[in-house]
């Protein structure tokens, strides 16, 4: 392939194995609706998943997982994901569930463990794609 300046780039629509949705603070007003706060984090969900990957900007290194209660649809677990090896090379994991999570609206009002107040997952994917994601997509 020729690397040819001509070729249209700019056509070029990247391919989003994920999508992205914000995570914020937030306040519930006395109607119920979220006023979204301050960006707090993020969260990834893999198209055809049920299971959000949850990324926090204060625990950068970290991922958590959200997923939907098996017997409410409005209900979540937040999970972080412990591995481990064993003595003989095994590797292992352990799920610890470090929260909880109910549907609000058009988000999922997020309670974490060391967490002094809620924060809010947004159920609708940003539409904005960055130079570096549309790079990484």
């Amino acid at each position: 392939m020729s690397n040819s300046s001509d070729f249209p780039f700019g056509n070029v629509v990247p391919i989003r194995k994920t999508d992205r949705f914000g995570v914020y603070t937030g306040e519930v007003t006395s109607s119920g609706e979220i006023i979204e706060g301050e960006s707090v984090g993020i969260a990834f969900m893999k198209h055809g998943s049920k299971k959000f990957r949850l990324k926090l900007f204060v625990f950068p290194n970290n991922s958590y997982f959200v997923v939907p209660d098996d017997k409410d649809d409005t209900k979540y677990t937040v999970l972080s994901l412990e591995e481990y090896q064993l003595p003989t090379g095994e590797m292992r994991s352990h799920w610890n569930r470090i929260g909880e999570g109910k549907l609000a609206g058009s988000f999922i009002s997020l309670r974490v463990q060391l967490l002094p107040e809620p924060i809010f997952l947004c159920l609708f994917p940003d539409k904005n794609i960055s130079g570096e994601d549309a790079i990484a997509s």
